[in-house]
């Protein structure tokens, strides 16, 4: 059957922007299942208004990122986390939920809220759409992506507190990389597939955010980095 992966378009200097569509795109090479690469900026075109998602040649599909690998993991017997042990399973989970869960969330703010790159990710995904009401559109857009911060709650720290946050997270990453290869040892993971899913979001991006200059002062992390896009690209479909 074959497996197509909606995911957005390259954008800011050739890079997958979605860290969740990256994530799936890493896995799925991980396990070693074949899926052709589809890239939309419309998200309304999702079945459920969700991207990424996974749809196959009978017309049925799966959305959420966490989603598509649990299912997909229980279709095909497949288990990337195999050897690990209870604790490195329990850490590898919980560390998922905080890339999923918070520094998402940490990720979209650098870009929607700040004024000095706002243009370039509005053009991004409006980029077709003519003056002035891509501006409209895009005031809509941002209007309501910062709403979502916000009741999310990471939006209603200071911009100090959460660059705090953002350090205290990037550092957590960087504690348990430590020297090794990999996130938990010398063989890719699930973990790894979220990791470098958020990291590539921020160093490849061709924005200059604080969050991509905390990002440059762990250099491990920014190693680790290019070392996973040596073996797993950037997720960007084919033009």
């Amino acid at each position: 059957m074959t497996m197509k992966l909606h995911i957005f378009k390259a954008a800011w200097g050739g890079m997958q922007p979605s860290n969740l569509c990256l994530k799936v795109d890493v896995w799925l090479q991980m396990a070693g299942l074949e899926f052709e690469r589809v890239a939309s900026n419309l998200a309304s075109r999702a079945p459920r208004r969700r991207v990424p998602f996974v749809r196959f040649d009978d017309g049925s599909w799966i959305d959420d990122s966490e989603v598509i690998i649990a299912t997909l993991s229980a279709r095909y017997g497949i288990d990337v986390d195999a050897g690990l042990s209870d604790a490195e399973r329990g850490l590898s989970r919980a560390v998922q939920r905080m890339i999923d869960e918070h520094m998402f969330f940490m990720l979209i703010d650098s870009r929607w809220d700040d004024d000095s790159v706002w243009p370039r990710v509005r053009d991004n995904f409006l980029g077709p759409w003519p003056m002035p009401l891509r501006l409209w559109v895009g005031m809509i857009f941002r209007r309501g992506v910062r709403r979502r911060i916000r009741l999310q709650g990471f939006g209603r720290y200071t911009a100090a507190e959460r660059q705090q946050k953002a350090e205290d997270n990037l550092r957590a990453l960087d504690q348990i990389l430590g020297d090794k290869p990999f996130m938990l040892d010398d063989v890719t993971r699930s973990i790894d597939a979220a990791t470098y899913g958020m990291l590539a979001s921020i160093h490849f991006a061709d924005l200059e955010t604080p969050l991509a200059a905390l990002l440059r002062r762990f250099p491990r992390l920014v190693a680790y980095t290019l070392r996973m896009e040596a073996r797993f690209g950037r997720g960007i479909a084919a033009q």
